[in-house]
This record gives C-alpha cells, sequence and structure tokens, in this order.
C-alpha cells in the first residue's frame, strides 16, 4: 500500500467528487475513486498513443499478406516446408 498527499485544492475536489457519488447514492471511498480515475487516465493515454504512433492493423504489410497469402504451386507446405525453405 502506498500514502499518496494531495495538495489542498486537489484533496477538495476529490471530497465534492465522493460528495457527488454519495448524492447520486453510490458510496465511493477515496481510494476507489483514484483507482478509477487512473484506470481511465492509463486507458484513454494508451488509446491515443496507439492510435498517433502504431499503424492500422488494416494498413500493416504484413497483415495485408496473412489476407492474401502468396501461391507457392504447392497444396501442403507443412510436409514439404523445410525442402523449399533449406534448397
Amino acid at each position: 500500500m502506498t500514502t499518496v498527499r494531495l495538495n489542498k485544492d486537489d484533496e477538495d475536489l476529490l471530497e465534492r467528487l465522493r460528495a457527488r457519488y454519495i448524492l447520486m447514492g453510490k458510496k465511493m471511498t477515496k481510494k476507489e475513486i483514484l483507482g478509477q480515475l487512473i484506470r481511465q487516465e492509463a486507458k484513454k493515454f494508451e488509446e491515443e498513443v496507439i492510435d498517433h504512433h502504431l499503424p492500422k492493423l488494416e494498413e500493416d504489410f504484413a497483415w495485408r499478406l496473412l489476407k492474401k497469402p502468396v501461391k507457392w504451386g504447392i497444396k501442403d507446405t507443412s510436409i514439404t516446408v523445410d525442402e523449399y525453405l533449406y534448397q
């Protein structure tokens, strides 16, 4: 377990958020609220990083090759794959 120290303004915001949950009929501890906020922020960050830095799966060259494999003229490569790879 880790202790988190918040400044006064953040502590007040957290307490207000907790009070809003109570008014909505959902009693949550500060720990639960912080955990939920951290998970939401982490998910949002991961989605932004993935969306901006990695190509879409459909645009990936290797994925397109898997969708349209090259014909080798061999019916079953599972038996003869070594012959063709290591000739």
